[in-house]
């Protein structure tokens, strides 16, 4: 009986982590198929994208949060309930947080594009484990 329980829940916990990761909207795939990341997942309210690469760098990690962002023009419910946008390195260890969601690349693309590097690391803090 005992087996059977435990199956159960691992079989859920696992069809939900299937199910947040098949639910990333097709605008943000779209917007990060240049760098092609390893993963792209919806962790309840944080978009988490993990790079091939060993190190994100805050150029790296501007220019996706920015193509992020770009894609919201097209469908703007793309990052609803998005509150925060993780971009971290393959091992997830390293990477940026971008404090903000559809409000945020909202504000960033109605910005002059000279304002939006500041502005997103004004908004951002380190991500390490």
């Amino acid at each position: 009986m005992r087996s059977i329980f435990f199956g159960v829940v691992v079989f859920a916990v696992l069809g939900l982590a299937h199910a947040a990761a098949a639910s990333v909207p097709n605008e943000v795939q779209k917007s990060l198929e240049l760098w092609q990341p390893k993963t792209v997942q919806l962790n309840g309210a944080s978009l988490v994208v993990t790079s091939k690469e060993r190190q994100v760098t805050d150029q790296m990690y501007r220019a996706m949060v920015g193509g992020i962002c770009m894609g919201v023009l097209s469908r703007p419910s793309s990052l609803n309930g998005v509150s925060e946008i993780k971009i971290l390195n393959s091992a997830g260890r390293q990477g940026f947080v971008f404090e903000g969601g559809r409000s945020e690349c909202d504000r960033i693309n109605s910005m002059p594009i000279g304002d939006t590097k500041l502005h997103i690391l004004g908004i951002t803090h380190m991500h390490s484990n």
